[in-house]
């Protein structure tokens, strides 16, 4: 017969199964969030060819043993930007913004998101400017290329790229950086006042970047390395109705302290990635005179 202190027993552990149940599944939720989105797979395009350019299919190696596939566009003002894919984008990624550069004359480097080399895992931004320096590497070899007249552009994830390798690397003249991230710790919500539930799913986000990148997801801050690329021109690209706006005003603050070598150019009605179909001529004005001021004037 089945005693008092069994019923007991019985409904405190159902308590602790509950409790535990509360607490493990927003924190796997986080967590697989997390793998998700450190996990995307390839997503291609097409070739400079759909915009009638004329094209290199080129390859270079990365530092952490990959080859990536790239297209060289040829130019003919003797200066060269390097164009970073966003994400899990392939080479043909952001080939509208490679197009504008190119027919203004400058030399363009597009190549391959990791994932598209087989990469399993995407560090969103920080671990990918290897693959940015090393693109750089690439150019060095290259005698058509002017090492010292070298930028670098990217969107979204691919800008917060671009800002990590010009603070890595010097040689880079001037970076132009559409819609990333300023801080993204931040942005999760980590550190902040907030519910339970949600501080519950942040921690599971925290755990699931360290576990599948072996990074702290606090590395992911371009706002504690902008400082860095001073005195080296940076033009930030953001649209008005954009939720990472308010991110890109505090990487002004670091800059203005510095001498103000950062500008943000906000598109009015724009949205995350629509700048040039919002802004038209004034988008490709505003971007090849960016470049052309940093690398030729």
């Amino acid at each position: 017969m089945r005693t008092r202190r069994y019923w007991l027993r019985l409904l405190a552990l159902t308590v602790f199964a509950l409790a535990a149940a509360l607490v493990l599944l927003p924190v796997g939720l986080g967590a697989l969030l997390m793998w998700g989105l450190t996990h995307p797979a390839c997503t291609p395009s097409g070739d400079p060819a759909l915009y009638g350019l004329a094209f290199e299919d080129v390859r270079f190696d990365t530092p952490r043993g990959s080859t990536l596939r790239g297209f060289f566009l040829s130019g003919d003002n003797g200066a060269t930007v390097i164009v970073v894919p966003a994400y899990a984008n392939d080479r043909g990624g952001d080939l509208p913004d490679a197009a504008l550069l190119n027919r203004a004359g400058f030399n363009v480097l597009t190549f391959d998101s990791p994932v598209c080399a087989g990469a399993a895992v995407h560090s969103l931004g920080v671990a990918e400017a290897d693959d940015a320096i090393a693109a750089y590497d690439y150019l060095r070899t290259r005698a058509d290329v002017d090492p010292e007249r070298v930028s670098i552009h990217g969107f979204s994830s691919a800008g917060s790229t671009s800002l990590f390798a010009a603070a890595r690397l010097p040689a880079l003249r001037a970076v132009s950086a559409k819609g990333g991230y300023h801080n993204l710790a931040e942005q999760l919500g980590l550190g902040r006042e907030s519910g339970l539930l949600h501080r519950l799913i942040t921690v599971g986000a925290e755990v699931g970047y360290r576990l599948t990148t072996g990074l702290d997801v606090r590395v992911l801050s371009p706002l504690a390395v902008i400082d860095q690329i001073q005195p080296r021109p940076i033009l930030l690209i953001y649209g008005s109705r954009e939720v990472s706006l308010p991110g890109a005003r505090q990487m002004l603050e670091p800059a203005q302290a510095a001498g103000g070598h950062v500008e943000l150019w906000v598109v009015e009605g724009a949205s995350h990635g629509d700048y040039l179909a919002v802004a038209g001529p004034d988008y490709a004005q505003r971007l090849v005179a960016f470049h052309r001021a940093a690398l030729l004037e």
